[in-house]
């Protein structure tokens, strides 16, 4: 059946259910289905569930780690993905036993496989937070991915003193940077292509070309004054085991606890031996404890996150907090915004590894933002 086809039979559908029941609504998602570009299909978005809330979709933001790893695994298996699990937009109905929201509520809400690029999603409530006013969507979408960053930054366990150096300056690079500033750290972001850079200064952060993060002079300048310690976040992809050599080095020449942190994807061979020197390595995946456990996330069971770090649902509304108070500055990461029908053309910039980290779906009426534009 073709795309066409398919989304006519799903607008032929039911409009409505039984008297005062929640229908199901007619909407597209962005799906992999075997090839390197995804498809728009149209489906019905059932009703929230126990729960549960639906929200329809104004923006929703591109994880390109994310995705783009799994558009190829498509291609490659033929496996199908439903794209996405950063959304926003305005609740329109609340299934039982999902306190804390109303139908008209702007909310963010995230999830792989239910927060996806579409029209409308249905999402467990503890993966949503309420948007406060005076906060733009657009800007309070990513709050999806800087709960990895709250995430991560938590695993780092930062002194006040700790010096920190973030590589690799894609969406969740800058992410990090800002959270772990907004701590009071020094932060210096890096990526060998200086083009990634030139939002650094916007958002308050220094910034170095990576290759000078991996020669020896750098390595060897002398560690920050006191007892501070060194941590490094890698959040690069592909081969990066010369980084971590380099990173070590660097983080073992301060007097205090040298820390890498791994963020993301990405590979590694590392010789451990006593000339690597004492050394913290610890990896963040995701964005706090309960992410991925349906029974937390619907309302059905508690999590308990380590000491010193939180829930997804905490972390959420941190890096929704972060932005409310600009010390994340969506807006100045200059993130481009297409309609979702330009995903194609979106996820082929983003192969190459372009100077905008990430991009924004707009859902909303063709009149709305402009599309395909840099805001």
């Amino acid at each position: 059946m073709t795309e066409q086809a398919s989304w006519a039979r799903v607008q032929d559908a039911p409009a409505a259910g039984p008297a005062g029941a929640v229908a199901p609504l007619p909407v597209r998602q962005l799906v992999a289905v075997g090839g390197r570009d995804p498809v728009l299909e149209g489906v019905l978005r059932r009703p929230p569930g126990r729960g549960e809330i639906r929200l329809r979709t104004e923006w929703s933001l591109v994880s390109p780690g994310t995705e783009l790893h799994y558009l190829d695994r498509s291609a490659r298996t033929g496996e199908r993905f439903v794209l996405g699990y950063c959304a926003a937009g305005v609740v329109d109905a609340v299934g039982p036993l999902a306190p804390g929201f109303a139908p008209g509520d702007r909310v963010i809400a995230m999830g792989w496989g239910e927060a996806v690029h579409s029209e409308a999603v249905t999402v467990p409530y503890r993966l949503c937070r309420r948007v406060p006013d005076g906060t733009d969507l657009a800007d309070a979408v990513v709050a999806g991915l800087a709960a990895t960053a709250v995430h991560a930054v938590d695993r780092a366990v930062l002194a006040p003193a700790d010096e920190v150096a973030v590589v690799g300056a894609g969406m969740v690079g800058q992410l990090v940077a800002q959270t772990a500033a907004a701590r009071g750290n020094p932060v210096t972001l890096l990526d060998l292509r200086p083009e990634r850079l030139r939002t650094a200064p916007a958002l308050g952060l220094a910034a170095a070309d990576g290759t000078h993060f991996e020669v020896d002079r750098e390595a060897a300048a002398p560690g920050p004054a006191g007892n501070g310690g060194r941590c490094v976040f890698l959040c690069g992809t592909g081969d990066a085991g010369a980084t971590v050599v380099a990173a070590a080095r660097w983080a073992g020449r301060a007097p205090g606890r040298p820390r890498l942190v791994g963020v993301g994807r990405f590979a590694a061979h590392i010789d451990f031996s006593v000339e690597l020197g004492n050394l913290d390595i610890r990896y963040a995946a995701r964005c706090g404890a309960g992410y991925r456990d349906a029974s937390y996330a619907r309302g059905l069971t508690d999590a308990v996150a380590p000491e010193g770090e939180g829930t997804v649902t905490e972390n959420l509304q941190r890096a929704l907090d972060l932005i409310r108070t600009g010390k994340i500055r969506p807006v100045a990461m200059d993130l481009p915004r297409f309609g979702v029908e330009q995903a194609a053309e979106a996820y082929a910039q983003l192969r190459e590894r372009p100077a905008h980290p990430a991009v924004l779906f707009s859902h909303g009426p063709a009149d709305g933002p402009e599309r395909g534009a840099t805001p």
